[in-house]
């Protein structure tokens, strides 16, 4: 599994952009706690659904945790996707990932000391990648 620093900030063309958080900075979200949020997320995955994401990514901004996963899909996914069912695959995911949000909230929040305001779970069956949002609560006042 890998993990990187958060992109850098684009402007947009507006005027006086609010600039990301450096990771580590206010967020308090270093390299080894991203590393360990993937490792994290790729093991509920791999427990409940039978097969984790063969790599997994972190990235974190201000009170937003992105977790980027590669192929996801279980034996049983791949072959609904086969026969055009891939809108299957994902209401199934959708309401499984409903049922695990409590794991994926406990794991973060063990993590980052910080409360989940809101999880958010998506999956693209044609091309076996999924995503986990975290919204956190503020770090301090300033945020």
């Amino acid at each position: 599994m890998e993990d990187a620093a958060s992109p850098p900030s684009r402007g947009g063309g507006r005027e006086h952009p609010r600039p990301l958080t450096p990771v580590g900075a206010a967020t308090g979200i270093d390299g080894a706690m991203r590393s360990a949020i993937s490792q994290a997320i790729v093991r509920i995955h791999a427990e409940h659904y039978g097969k984790g994401a063969t790599q997994a990514k972190t990235y974190a901004w201000d009170n937003l945790v992105v977790t980027v996963l590669r192929d996801v899909l279980t034996v049983a996914e791949r072959t609904l996707i086969d026969v055009d069912r891939a809108d299957t695959v994902r209401d199934v995911r959708t309401m499984f990932q409903s049922s695990l949000e409590p794991m994926f909230r406990a794991a973060i929040e063990q993590l980052t000391g910080r409360r989940v305001q809101s999880f958010m779970s998506q999956v693209d069956p044609v091309r076996g990648f999924g995503v986990e949002v975290f919204v956190l609560e503020p770090a301090d006042e300033r945020d």
